[in-house]
C-alpha cells in the first residue's frame, strides 16, 4: 500500500472514521447480495464486478 507521504506529499491526511468505512462495506455487501440473486443469464456482471472492487477498496482503507 502506498503511504500518505507518497500520495499526498504529507503525513497529515485526515483519517476516515471506521464506522463510515464499515457502513459503506455493509451497504456494498447488501447490494452485492441483491445483484447475485438475479439469474446469472440476465445478471449485470459488470455492475457485480464494480461492487466487488469497491468492497475490496474500502476493506483496504486504513482507519487508525
Amino acid at each position: 500500500m502506498l503511504t500518505n507521504q507518497y500520495l499526498y506529499n504529507s503525513d497529515e491526511v485526515p483519517v476516515i472514521p471506521a464506522e463510515i468505512v464499515m457502513r459503506r462495506i455493509e451497504l456494498l455487501h447488501e447490494n452485492l447480495r441483491e445483484l447475485l440473486e438475479v439469474n446469472y443469464r440476465i445478471r449485470d456482471n459488470e455492475r457485480v464486478q464494480t461492487v466487488v472492487k469497491a468492497i475490496e477498496f474500502w476493506e483496504l482503507i486504513d482507519t487508525k
